[in-house]
């Protein structure tokens, strides 16, 4: 008998311990009075994030003006090239406003300048990284009290404001152009809870930026994927360093502009028939694909099949939610791919709550999958150029 106890304690001791470890994989389902009405998102086996939506300075401040401008909320946008816009009048021109999951350090926005057209002068306390659909074209920049300076930029090119500096941007061609940037808006509002502060400072960061006769021209290689510059004329063309960390045979490069502290900017390119290794970290990161076709996979940890799947090709943007794995696939037969991720690990890093890792280890879901695709696109390939 006591035999039969000891077996049923035992069943009883590992069902309760199964399931416990099962609920730590749950969305939270605790009631809101239990936890002093804040929303709590299960992130791992043994981590919980407080939510910010509906609490923070810049959500607050989103859903105060949201009915001002266009706005785009959710994980993707198909093609930044062809996503429908409407007339900002902030900016001058048709545009989009980006909220990126609950993003809560950078959002973005898409502008198309039209032919010969200018967006109104801006300025701003905050970073603001942009990448160029279209050219030619150039952006006046001018440090108060200095004189104006102007930035040429053509298709592919990838530029930074400097911080505070106020800038107008011009097309010179007889196409619209169309422009993708991701700034820190969000991270300003939410240090300081105050618009007027963020839009309207007085103060010149000339240690970033000062009007230097080679401002468009320096450009030094610091270390293995690093860069220190101030203009990319072309970043599909610009030579990249391996980066066989993240998955063999692929490629990176880091540049640090205008003296960002808060946003970086990365391009990555992964050969044919090769993916990244599934990584997640603390930070915002928006992805912008700037050439190839595949896709990317996002999940949160313990429940790969709640994934989020984004097929893609040159102009799609998305972005993983924080802390979530994602992992990025290039299965074509011959063509490499490549994309932009203009995000905010400098800022985390510098508050001490920059976290990631990498899955050394494939989930076997994956790697069947990408398999299966690499094959249909093999088999597409080889009928197409019978």
């Amino acid at each position: 008998m006591s035999n039969k106890l000891a077996i049923l304690s035992t069943v009883f001791f590992v069902f309760c311990v199964a399931d416990y470890a099962q609920a730590q994989r749950r969305p939270v389902v605790e009631p809101k009075a239990e936890r002093g009405g804040i929303d709590l998102e299960w992130v791992g086996p043994n981590l919980r994030r407080v939510s910010p939506v509906g609490r923070s300075p810049y959500e607050l401040w989103f859903q105060e003006n949201k009915a001002n401008m266009p706005t785009f909320e959710g994980l993707v946008i198909d093609d930044a090239r062809t996503e429908p816009l409407e007339y900002w009048e902030d900016m001058g021109v048709n545009g989009l406003y980006i909220k990126m999951a609950d993003y809560q350090i950078t959002d973005g926005w898409i502008l198309e300048i039209p032919p010969k057209g200018k967006t109104k002068k801006k300025r701003h306390l905050y970073e603001a990284g942009m990448y160029f659909f279209g050219g030619p074209g150039h952006i006046v920049i001018q440090q108060e009290g200095n004189r104006p300076q102007r930035v040429e930029f053509g298709y592919r090119t990838l530029y930074s404001i400097p911080l505070n500096v106020e800038y107008q941007i011009f097309n010179d061609s007889d196409e619209a152009i169309r422009l993708v940037a991701v700034t820190s808006f969000p991270f300003t509002l939410n240090s300081f809870n105050n618009e007027e502060f963020a839009l309207n400072n007085p103060f010149a960061f000339r240690d970033r930026y000062n009007t230097e006769e080679d401002y468009m021209t320096m450009s030094e290689h610091t270390g293995q994927n690093d860069t220190v510059t101030n203009l990319v004329e072309d970043a599909l063309e610009f030579e990249l360093d391996s980066y066989d960390h993240r998955g063999k045979g692929t490629t990176n490069m880091h540049w640090k502009m205008s003296g960002n502290s808060v946003i970086d900017m990365h391009v990555s390119e992964m050969p044919a028939g090769a993916y990244k290794r599934a990584h997640r970290h603390s930070s915002d990161a928006f992805i912008l694909l700037t050439s190839g076709e595949g896709y990317s996979l996002t999940w949160p940890e313990g429940r790969y099949k709640d994934r989020v799947r984004v097929d893609w090709h040159e102009g799609t943007i998305f972005v993983p939610p924080i802390f979530w794995y994602h992992q990025h696939l290039n299965p074509h037969p011959t063509d490499s791919a490549r994309y932009l991720a203009i995000n905010a690990p400098p800022i985390v890093v510098n508050l001490g709550l920059r976290f990631n890792n990498q899955l050394d280890e494939d989930l076997p879901e994956i790697v069947a999958e990408f398999e299966a695709e690499v094959l249909k696109r093999r088999e597409e390939y080889m009928r197409n150029a019978e």
